[in-house]
């Protein structure tokens, strides 16, 4: 069994609200009701123990993207607390200090707010015809940057022309823990306890938004109950926390709703894309070209402002290609910010271009996978039209597997819809990251900048560091999310902990055997920060569909190979890929987060976001190839690859079994039963 997973199969898993301090009080949060207006009073609570406004706060939150996209772009950040105005549903307005967790919920009932509503836009399209949504702005476009390269001319010689509209409707991101936080100020040091992906990043959140060196703030996170990147920034509640703890000097408890996490940030998705794939009778993919919109929700928050970019970045994928050009813009609306959601860009550009090349397959009379197999980059390494380098990596090897369990299972499924698609996940490795080995009398301590959330990595760092240094894995023990025993860490997110946790881990270890001859007899310590760029890791995925006549999708087959690089812990990898796969399906079939023309969520629960559960699983066969990548430990990320791979495949799978183009996700029922 996997180390990390027995504690929490016992119920001994120690998370955010497990953790009892004594002398805590609560935070509170009254949250908006209305999608945009204007705030013309606010009745405050009598009985409670602190209340913070805007005029007690006055923070925006930290906004992360390139220096020249925060110059250039038209960047509005998000209060801590509406500065006065209110522009989604769930926004927060008012927090305050409860002694009891249960009296708070009653507290909250004295609070009025008296608002002027004016309308909200809540879509992108009803963004960019109406007038801007923030004061002293020209437009609701906040970022609009174009990427292009290649041989741009060459699109006048194409012989064929096809383009596709997509929406990929918002995600809520849900995972089994919701966000909670702990916050004390000892009067010289902000301890902070809490349910995150990346310590450090919350610590550097922290830092920027209170003023407060970084040497001045400790961050720690036991068991994190899920994330899918929603718990990678820090949000209003953790400031809020600290403000409040820094002014009634004692210990401040947070800990999210579920109804609260429905309409916080960061939700994911949110992408529109209008995009051209231009080629040639004879297969060849010559080039592509587009708009891609990203619903921003109300404010740039994180890493919101790069996302539209990023996407396409990423549209040429796993083909050869002579040239692109994109135009990427972030919109904004007023709905909740949205942010990183498992894949985060890469599953929405894969959707795009593999249901274009399918169109182009078709317009031209050729298999699919003929084009696909014509126009794959080679396994020696590829640099895209746009700049991106691929490592040298199995792609053929990949595609060729695949090609044979589709031929098989079109034979086998004549009746149904079966698709095969080819991606190539960029691994978010970049910058590095930090790993400190220490050794005493033959035991050892391992501390990492990596944030698990329901990865293995107690099991992958030991493996790593009982081999390099011929300890048994029952003599070391791994801490992670921990500021104060590691001077520099990046987290988890991007599909990078295992990769370049165990990298870092690796090269320290290495590091301690330059040094010393007997390791049992030693007390030595190393600390590393191991650099490397991102990596890509190329997958095949094929789908089985059935679709009834009352609209009910089946998958009775389901195939993945993914080129993992080296595998580290094998029971690992096929976990995050299969658990990856339902999400991407589930995106396909189930999961959206729609709303009124007013702006109000159209849902309250996990059940009615439509996440995917256990009945709803169904089998699939995994498959790794080896191509070691340039890092350390020879893996790649595997993270996200499951969700990238299955939402294009399975989404296509459908529409070849009803034999019906679709333009949004998820595909509703109702669609599927007007064929």
């Amino acid at each position: 069994m996997i180390r990390d997973d027995l504690p929490k199969i016992l119920g001994k898993g120690k998370y955010v609200d497990d953790i009892e301090v004594k002398d805590v009080v609560y935070l509170y949060v009254v949250r908006s009701s209305i999608a945009r207006g204007k705030i013309n009073d606010i009745s405050l609570p009598s009985r409670s123990l602190l209340t913070l406004t805007w005029d007690d706060v006055k923070i925006y939150m930290p906004v992360s993207a390139d220096p020249y996209t925060l110059k250039s772009g038209n960047i509005v950040k998000m209060p801590v607390l509406a500065d006065g105005r209110v522009n989604f549903v769930g926004q927060p307005v008012l927090a305050f200090l409860s002694e009891d967790r249960y009296e708070g919920e009653d507290i909250a009932e004295e609070v009025g707010i008296d608002y002027e509503e004016l309308k909200p836009l809540i879509s992108i399209d009803d963004s960019l015809q109406n007038e801007p949504i923030h004061p002293n702005t020209k437009s609701n476009i906040s970022t609009d940057k174009v990427l292009e390269g290649g041989e741009i001319s060459a699109k006048e010689k194409a012989e064929i022309v096809v383009e596709r509209e997509m929406e990929q409707t918002r995600i809520i991101s849900n995972p089994i823990e919701p966000k909670g936080i702990i916050v004390y100020w000892d009067g010289e040091v902000l301890h902070v306890t809490g349910s995150f992906q990346s310590a450090f990043r919350i610590r550097d959140d922290l830092s920027e938004s209170l003023g407060l060196n970084p040497e001045k703030i400790i961050v720690k996170a036991y068991n994190v109950g899920g994330g899918f990147g929603n718990k990678v920034p820090s949000y209003p509640e953790y400031i809020l926390a600290s403000i409040a703890s820094m002014k009634v000097k004692r210990p401040v408890k947070w800990i999210e709703t579920r109804r609260e996490h429905l309409t916080n940030p960061t939700i994911g998705r949110g992408v529109k894309s209008k995009v051209k794939l231009y080629g040639n009778r004879d297969g060849e993919i010559l080039g592509i070209e587009g708009t891609i919109w990203n619903d921003l929700g109300a404010f740039n928050y994180t890493r919101n402002t790069t996302t539209a970019a990023f996407i396409a970045s990423l549209l040429t994928g796993p083909y050869k290609m002579r040239f692109a050009r994109v135009r990427s813009l972030g919109v904004f609306t007023n709905l909740p910010p949205t942010g990183p959601y498992r894949g985060a860009g890469r599953p929405e550009a894969a959707l795009i271009l593999e249901t274009l090349v399918e169109d182009f397959s078709e317009v031209i009379g050729k298999d699919s996978i003929y084009v696909r197999e014509r126009n794959l980059v080679p396994d020696t390494g590829y640099i895209t039209p746009l700049g991106l380098k691929y490592d040298p990596a199995g792609y053929s090897l990949v595609f060729s597997k695949a090609k044979q369990v589709f031929n098989k299972m079109k034979e086998k499924f004549r009746e149904k819809g079966v698709s095969l698609v080819m991606t190539s996940e960029q691994v978010r490795l970049s910058p590095g990251e930090g790993a400190k080995v220490k050794i005493n009398n033959g035991r050892v301590k391992i501390y990492v900048g990596t944030g698990p959330h329901g990865q293995a990595y107690e099991e992958t760092y030991s493996r790593i560091a009982s081999q390099a240094l011929g300890i048994p894995m029952d003599k070391i023990e791994v801490y992670t999310n921990d500021t104060e025993n590691l001077k520099e860490g990046i987290g988890s997110f991007g599909s990078r902990g295992g990769t370049m946790g165990g990298s870092a881990v690796l090269t320290a270890c290495q590091e301690i055997r330059k040094k010393v001859k007997d390791i049992t007899q030693s007390n030595i310590e190393v600390d590393v920060f191991y650099r490397s760029e991102d990596v890509f890791s190329p997958g095949a995925h094929v789908a089985v569909v059935d679709v009834d006549d009352r609209g009910i999708v089946r998958v009775p087959f389901y195939y993945a190979i993914e080129d993992v690089g080296k595998v580290l812990v094998k029971e690992e990898v096929e976990g995050q890929l299969m658990g990856g796969i339902l999400q991407g399906v589930s995106q396909v079939l189930w999961e959206s987060s729609e709303y009124d023309k007013q702006g109000n969520p159209l849902f309250s629960s996990i059940a009615d976001a439509g996440v995917a559960d256990s009945t709803q699983a169904f089998n699939v066969e995994l498959e790794e190839v080896e191509v070691p990548s340039p890092v350390a430990t020879g893996s790649r990320g595997v993270g996200e690859s499951g969700t990238t791979g299955a939402l294009s495949s399975v989404f296509i799978a459908i529409e070849k079994a009803t034999r019906k183009k679709f333009r949004r996700t998820p595909i509703k029922m109702e669609e599927l039963t007007q064929l």
